[in-house]
């Protein structure tokens, strides 16, 4: 009788699908992780950037506060913007 070569409970092929399920386990939950990450990033990313015309207009009266365009500008600007 050969110890430890048999093919049942415990065979060689039953530790090479315990590999390859340990393997699709470890990317599964890799993946999960990941999504995770993604979805987190995604909600809370440049929680303080402004995008569009809203964004442009308040970047234009940060500047023209900071007195960087005079008030013609800034009105010719705001006009521009509106279009």
């Amino acid at each position: 009788m050969m110890m430890g070569y048999s093919y049942g409970y415990g065979g060689p092929l039953t530790w090479l699908g315990m590999g390859f399920g340990m393997i699709i386990q470890l990317a599964f939950t890799a993946l999960v992780i990941l999504a995770v990450v993604w979805m987190y990033k995604a909600v809370f990313r440049n929680g303080n950037r402004t995008e569009g015309r809203n964004g442009a207009l308040e970047i234009l009266q940060t500047r023209y506060a900071k007195g960087e365009i005079t008030r013609e500008e800034y009105q010719q600007i705001k006009k521009e913007l509106k279009e």
